[in-house]
C-alpha cells in the first residue's frame, strides 16, 4: 500500500471522478462488476460470493423512475428533482465521508474482489504463483492477531537505519530506501513522458514531503484551518507516543516535523498552478538541479535510486527545490530523523496495530473528513490488494465479469462520440479552419483503451510472505518503484493502465492522447442493456464524451495529437477559446460548495470544461442514432428527457461538509449538484425539453459553451 495520505497532484491524467481519501482504504476509485459490457442482475452477483447475502452485495443500482421527486420542479433545481429522494434514502454511511452511485458499484465489487481473494487464500498445493501472493497477501492483511501480536517492531529496520544516519552527507542514501519502500519524504521521484517529446519516459523530480493533502494547508489562516493545524501536531505527538516515545519528547518531535513540512511548502505550487502544463515542465540537467540545492547529494541520490543512467530530468517545480536547500541547511541532524520516523510511521500505519490505525483514522478521516468510524478490516484488505496488486487480481476479475462482446459494445459507442465531436468542430463558428484541421487530425489520434490492459504488470520479482502484512507492503511498493524508474531512458508503452479492470472511474491522458475504460464503469448505472438509448448516451455516453472533450480542455488543449506540449492554435482562435473557458471559470467560482467557501473556478475548469462538452457531444450523438425518430415516451419522459436523466442519474452523491471544505482547496472536480446543474443550465436543450420558462432557474441566463 502507497504513501497513506498523499499530495493531491494534479497531474496530467484527466480522470472523471475523484473519490475522498479514506483512511487505510485505497485513495482512488473503487471496484465495480461487469459482463460483456453489462451488469448482472443482483441476484446473480451475490451468488458469486460464498458470503452470504447482503443489502451492499445486492444493492440495485439501476435507474427508477420512482427516484424522481416530482414535487420539484426540474427547471428550478434538476439535480434535487433527481436525485433528492435518492440521497434521502441512502445516508451517508458511518464509514464514508461521502456516498453516490459511484460508492453503490465500488460496494458491490468488493464482494465479488473478496470472493476471488478469499479463495485464493485458500492453502493448497494447486495454487498457482499468482493464487499465492494475492491470496497470501490478503490472509496477512486479515490476520488481526498476528498484527497487534507484532507490534511497531515491523517497522524496527527502518527506525534503525534512519537512527544510523551519521551526518546530512548521508540524507540521500536514507531517503532513496524510503522512497523505494513508498515513503515519498522530502520530494517525490518518479517517471514520466516527456512533455516535449511523449514517445521517450523521462525521470522526473516533484514536491512532496508534507504530511497533509495540499501546502495551502499549512498557511490558511482562517480560524478552522488554524485549529486543524494544531490538531495535526496533536496527532503526530500521539503517534510518536504510540511508538513509545515519552510525552515531552513526543510534543517536541512533533513541532519539529510541522517546522520542516511547512518549510517544504512555502516552495510548493498549489492545485491549481498546478493544471498548467507550461508550469510543470522544466527539463534540466543533473547539475542544474544539483546546483539548486547543493546541500542535498543528489549525485548520491541517483546512484543509489535503482533508475538507468540519465544526464538530464523534469524538475517539475525548480522554486521547491531551491527552497528546499534551505529547508535541508537549516534544521540539525537529530530534526530529520524525526521527521524520517514520522513518515516512516504515517506511511505505514495502515499495516500496524489496531492503536495506531484509530489514532491516524481519527485526524486523517474524522477530524478532517467527517467520517464517523473506520471501515471494516475486510473492506480495507480489499483495497490495499488492489492497490498492491491490482493486475493480479484484475485478471482473475475480468474472467469472471467481462468479455469481448462488452469491448465491442462500447467501442460503437466512442465511435458515435467521436464522431458527433468532429461534427461539433467543423462546425464551431468561433474556430478558424487551420485549428479546426488540427484538432481533428488530434481526435482522430486518441486510441481508446476498453476494459482492460492487454499487458499485465509482471509481479515475478515480488515477493509475498504469509504472515508478514507490513513486509508485504513495502515489498509490493518497491516493486512498483521499481517497474515505474526502469521505464526512464525508454520509449513510452501505451499499453500500460493507470489502474486495475475493477476501478469504478475513466481518464484521458493529455501525454498519450488516450481514453481508458476500466470494466468497473461499464455497468449500471453507467451503461445498462435493459435500458433505451437514450439514458444510456446521457451515462456512459456522457462519459465518454466527457473524456474526449478533455483531449481539448484547458489543459488538454496545450498537447497535440501526439501528446507533445506543442501550440497548435492560432492566436486569434487561442483568444476565443480563452474566452470560452473563462465563461465557464466565472460560472462555476460562483457556486458555493460549503458554508460560505465557494469554489474555485480555475481549479475546477478543465473538469467543468469537460462535462459541458461531454453532454453536448453525447446529446448529438443520441440525436444522430435516432437518425430523426422520435422514440415513445417511457414512464412519461420523452427520449430528450430521459437523456438529462442519464446525467443526473450518475451523479446522485453527498458529502459530509467535512470533506466539501477540503475538496475545494485539493479536487479539480466540482460537487456533484453543480456537475449536473451548473451543466444542464448552458444547454438550450434542456430548456425545450423540460419546457422551461426562459427566466427559470436551470436556464442560465449567460450561457457558457466552449464544445
Amino acid at each position: 500500500m502507497r504513501n497513506l495520505v498523499k499530495m493531491f497532484a494534479a497531474g496530467l491524467m484527466l480522470a472523471l471522478f475523484h473519490i475522498p481519501m479514506v483512511f487505510a482504504q485505497n485513495a482512488g476509485p473503487g471496484q465495480g462488476q461487469a459482463k460483456d459490457g453489462q451488469a448482472k442482475d443482483s441476484s446473480s452477483s451475490s451468488k458469486s460470493s460464498k458470503q452470504p447475502d447482503t443489502a451492499e452485495s445486492m444493492a440495485d443500482v439501476r435507474f427508477s423512475p420512482d427516484m424522481l421527486d416530482k414535487d420539484i420542479d426540474p427547471c428550478k433545481d434538476f439535480f434535487a428533482y433527481a436525485c433528492s429522494k435518492w440521497i434521502a434514502k441512502n445516508p451517508i454511511p458511518s464509514d464514508r465521508s461521502s456516498w453516490g452511485r459511484f460508492n453503490e458499484l465500488q460496494q458491490r465489487g468488493e464482494y465479488v474482489v473478496r470472493d476471488i481473494l478469499q479463495k485464493a487464500a485458500e492453502q493448497s498445493a494447486q495454487r498457482s504463483s499468482d493464487e499465492q501472493k494475492i491470496g497470501d497477501y490478503y490472509a496477512s492483511c486479515m490476520d488481526e492477531a498476528a498484527v497487534e501480536k507484532a507490534g511497531a517492531k515491523p517497522l524496527d529496520p527502518d527506525f534503525k537505519s534512519i537512527a544510523a544516519i551519521k551526518s546530512k552527507d548521508d540524507l540521500p542514501k536514507e531517503i532513496v530506501r524510503l522512497h523505494r519502500e513508498g515513503n515519498d519524504v522530502l520530494f517525490n521521484f518518479d517517471s514520466g513522458a516527456d512533455f516535449k517529446n511523449a514517445s521517450q519516459i523521462i525521470a522526473q523530480a516533484d514536491q512532496g514531503g508534507l504530511g497533509m493533502p495540499d501546502r495551502d494547508y499549512y498557511f490558511k489562516d482562517d480560524a478552522k484551518s488554524v485549529e486543524l493545524r494544531k490538531k495535526y501536531v496533536a496527532h503526530i505527538t500521539k503517534m510518536f507516543v504510540l511508538l513509545g516515545d515519552n510525552q515531552q519528547k513526543a510534543s517536541a518531535e512533533a513541532k519539529t516535523v510541522m517546522d520542516i513540512e511547512t518549510g517544504l511548502a512555502k516552495g510548493a505550487l498549489d492545485q491549481t498552478t498546478r493544471r498548467d502544463p507550461q508550469k510543470i515542465y522544466h527539463k534540466l540537467s543533473n547539475a542544474d538541479l544539483a546546483a539548486m540545492s547543493p546541500a542535498f547529494n543528489w549525485n548520491a541520490y541517483f546512484e543509489g535510486v535503482g533508475a538507468p543512467r540519465f544526464d538530464s530530468l523534469n524538475v517539475v517545480e525548480p522554486d521547491f527545490f531551491k527552497n528546499m536547500q534551505q529547508v535541508v541547511s537549516s534544521h540539525s541532524l537529530d530534526d530529520w530523523k524525526a521527521y524520517l520516523r514520522w513518515h516512516t510511521v504515517h506511511a505505514n500505519a495502515q499495516m500496524l496495530p489496531n492503536a495506531f490505525v484509530e489514532e491516524t483514522f481519527d485526524f486523517f478521516s474524522r477530524t478532517m473528513q467527517g467520517t464517523k468510524e473506520l471501515r471494516p478490516r475486510w473492506k480495507r484488505c480489499v483495497a490495499f490488494a488492489d492497490d498492491d496488486l491490482g493486475d493480479l487480481v484484475g485478471q482473475v476479475y475480468v474472467k469472471q465479469t467481462f468479455g469481448e462482446e462488452g469491448k465491442e459494445r462500447t467501442l460503437d459507442m466512442v465511435n458515435a462520440l467521436e464522431k458527433a465531436l468532429a461534427e461539433d468542430i467543423n462546425t464551431l463558428p468561433w474556430m478558424g479552419a487551420d485549428t479546426k484541421a488540427q484538432a481533428i487530425v488530434k481526435l482522430h489520434a486518441i486510441t481508446n483503451r476498453i476494459g482492460y490492459t492487454d499487458k499485465w504488470r509482471n509481479y515475478s520479482g515480488l515477493k509475498i510472505v504469509r504472515g508478514d502484512a507490513l513486509g508485504n507492503s513495502q515489498r509490493a511498493n518497491e516493486n512498483d518503484f521499481q517497474r515505474r524508474i526502469d521505464k526512464v531512458g525508454k520509449p513510452l508503452d501505451k499499453r500500460d493502465w493507470p489502474y486495475p479492470p475493477m476501478t469504478i472511474n475513466a481518464s484521458y491522458n493529455p501525454l498519450e492522447n488516450n481514453i481508458t475504460f476500466p470494466a468497473g464503469i461499464l455497468q449500471p448505472p453507467f451503461y445498462d442493456n435493459r435500458a433505451d438509448d437514450a439514458m444510456n448516451f446521457g451515462g456512459i455516453g456522457a462519459v465518454i464524451g466527457h473524456e474526449l472533450t478533455h483531449g481539448f480542455d484547458d489543459q488538454g488543449s496545450q498537447f497535440d495529437a501526439q501528446g507533445n506540449l506543442r501550440d497548435w492554435w492560432t492566436a486569434e482562435d487561442k483568444k476565443e477559446f480563452e474566452k470560452r473557458t473563462s465563461c465557464v471559470a466565472n460560472q462555476y467560482g460562483d457556486f458555493v460548495a460549503v458554508d460560505d467557501l465557494k469554489l474555485n473556478g480555475k481549479l475546477t475548469l478543465g473538469e467543468n470544461a469537460a462535462d459541458n462538452g461531454g453532454l453536448r457531444i453525447a446529446y448529438m450523438a443520441l440525436l444522430s442514432t435516432l437518425n430523426g425518430k422520435e422514440p415513445p415516451d417511457v414512464d412519461g419522459l420523452t427520449a430528450k428527457q430521459r437523456f438529462f436523466l442519464g446525467w443526473a442519474n450518475v451523479w446522485c452523491q453527498h458529502r459530509t461538509d467535512a470533506v466539501s471544505r477540503m475538496l475545494v482547496t485539493v479536487d479539480p472536480h466540482s460537487p456533484s449538484k453543480y456537475r449536473v446543474n451548473g451543466t444542464i443550465s448552458n444547454m438550450p436543450e434542456f430548456r425545450e425539453a423540460y419546457h422551461c420558462a426562459a427566466n427559470a432557474p436551470m436556464v442560465n441566463q449567460n450561457a457558457c459553451r466552449v464544445w
